[in-house]
């Protein structure tokens, strides 16, 4: 697959901050972006369940509807697909050449510039119906927010990430997510902290976007067991959930009204709900010792997972493997896991921005750690000490141990 080494030899940012570049390579390709209906998600957390969730509603509604997420877990390929079936390697090879040859004569787009572009290429000559799309990072200067009048526009919970480049302040970062909040299109919020949903509702106030705001109030969980959850939502009863953890209710919420927003039947929003899959978070793997796998990355991300093994597994310690970005707030994390472990195997992802090992080691005093050089090695372990298991922190590594554990399930 040489085609991604055009992908692979860009930098995460090759120019100052702004839509200019993209709007440029997208102009170039023809603009295919303009063909498509987008639900566009931003936030700092859930942006992705909530794709995932609005992705098979509108697919259980009937339309041809491609999703777009990042990161990936194991592949680019895998960052879009069409109602659930990923872009084949033909078809990514060819548009990746449109895109190639689009930016001779440009300044140089990211690599979530050219992505981006490449998507759009295939969604519109899908005909896709509707292109449920999260954003990568911050929303008002995002490579996706090329797209002008989105069908629904959604704000997932905001907290504190990325501040070097979204701001250090809770109401910075949420001015930029709410970027994508566009003139006389509708738009949801999750349930926000009181200073990120003051600058939203001010930005929907001033271009005048109906904003539908999720009342968590009038969440009721009825049950749950590691096959999933049940609950009421305002009107809507014994909604089923295959994804586990309260967060991922409060997830659905969002989804239920970006559904409604967008004139689904509750029979539609309850049916895509039902069979909404979203790999490694938290996910139960079936195998021996049972793994739970969660892309919690960051303090809010892994004050949910901790939650959410409290809340299935009470009482219970685990072995936690724990592979992070140095630049990610893992001091924090720590302090939100150490309380529920036995014991850590500290691993470092692929790619220079990783933690090494040995520090995150060294880092851990409540309980005993250690380090694993390969993925293979830290499930060996795993398997040696018995007893449940979490995988947390950055997806890159996370991706690659649930293939691992794949293999060995019947």
């Amino acid at each position: 697959m040489d085609f991604l080494q055009f992908y692979n030899d860009t930098p995460k940012f090759t120019h100052a901050p702004g839509l200019q570049v993209m709007q440029a390579l997208c102009a170039q390709l023809g603009d295919p972006q303009r063909a498509l209906r987008c639900v566009h998600i931003a936030g700092t957390n859930g942006k992705g369940s909530c794709a995932a969730m609005a992705s098979a509603m509108l697919r259980a509604a009937g339309y041809k509807t491609g999703l777009y997420t990042s990161p990936d877990l194991t592949g680019p390929w895998e960052r879009m697909q069409v109602n659930g079936v990923y872009i084949s390697i033909s078809d990514f090879a060819r548009v990746t050449a449109q895109v190639k040859a689009a930016c001779q004569g440009l300044e140089e787009p990211s690599y979530f510039e050219k992505m981006t572009a490449a998507a759009f290429l295939w969604f519109a000559e899908q005909g896709c119906d509707y292109v449920v799309l999260e954003t990568g990072l911050g929303g008002r200067l995002d490579a996706t927010n090329v797209i002008e009048t989105p069908a629904v526009s959604v704000l997932m919970p905001i907290g504190m990430d990325h501040t070097a480049v979204l701001g250090s302040t809770l109401a910075a970062i949420a001015g930029e997510k709410a970027g994508i909040i566009k003139p006389g299109c509708p738009a949801v919020t999750a349930v926000q902290p009181p200073e990120a949903l003051a600058v939203i509702r001010d930005r929907a106030k001033a271009v005048g976007a109906p904003l539908h705001e999720v009342d968590i109030t009038i969440l009721f969980l009825l049950s749950h067991s590691p096959a999933g959850q049940r609950f009421n939502y305002d009107g809507m009863g014994d909604v089923f959930l295959p994804l586990l953890g309260r967060y991922q209710a409060e997830n659905a919420c969002s989804a239920i009204e970006a559904g409604r927003a967008l004139g689904l039947s509750g029979n539609a929003i309850q049916k895509g709900l039902a069979n909404a899959q979203w790999p490694c978070r938290f996910e139960l793997m079936k195998t021996s010792p049972p793994f739970v796998l969660d892309g919690a990355h960051n303090g809010h991300g892994a004050a949910a997972l901790a939650a959410g093994l409290k809340e299935y597994f009470p009482g219970q310690r685990f072995t936690m493997v724990m592979g992070v970005m140095a630049d990610k707030p893992w001091r924090e994390m720590l302090t939100l896991m150490e309380p529920l472990a036995a014991r850590f195997i500290c691993i470092a992802p692929e790619g220079p921005r990783a933690l090494p090992a040995a520090e995150l080691a060294a880092a851990i005093q409540t309980v005993p750690a250690e380090t694993a050089d390969t993925l293979s090695q830290a499930l060996s372990k795993c398997r040696a000490y018995g007893g449940p298991v979490c995988a947390f922190g950055s997806l890159y590594y996370i991706g690659q141990l649930r293939a691992l554990l794949k293999e060995d399930m019947p």
